[in-house]
């Protein structure tokens, strides 16, 4: 018997029927996390755009109108920028998954 050549028989099915359950077990793990995330989008995407929105007018608000310099405007533009980078992220874990289910 040549060592090149691939082992046939049981240990060939073995490792096939075990990479299906996984590829399904990972199907439907992502079935069932997609859903909730595709049914959370609208909710979790005006929450985040609001509080970025508002955050940064309130910081520039607070930059013109207040007369103290240690007024918090890094603070909030920052917390409107991780607003922004989370509705990103979000938007990537919903690709993620929804590529999960096609494949």
């Amino acid at each position: 018997m040549r060592a090149d050549k691939p082992p046939i028989g049981r240990e060939l099915r073995l490792g096939s029927i075990a990479g299906r359950s996984l590829r399904l077990l990972w199907s439907a793990m992502s079935l069932a996390v997609f859903v909730v995330l595709r049914l959370a989008a609208p909710v979790v995407r005006l929450a985040l755009m609001a509080l970025g929105l508002l955050s940064i007018l309130i910081a520039f608000f607070y930059r013109l109108a207040s007369s103290p310099p240690r007024s918090p405007f890094w603070l909030l533009l920052g917390f409107g920028l991780a607003c922004a980078l989370i509705l990103v992220l979000y938007e990537q874990l919903l690709r993620l998954f929804a590529k999960g289910i096609r494949s």
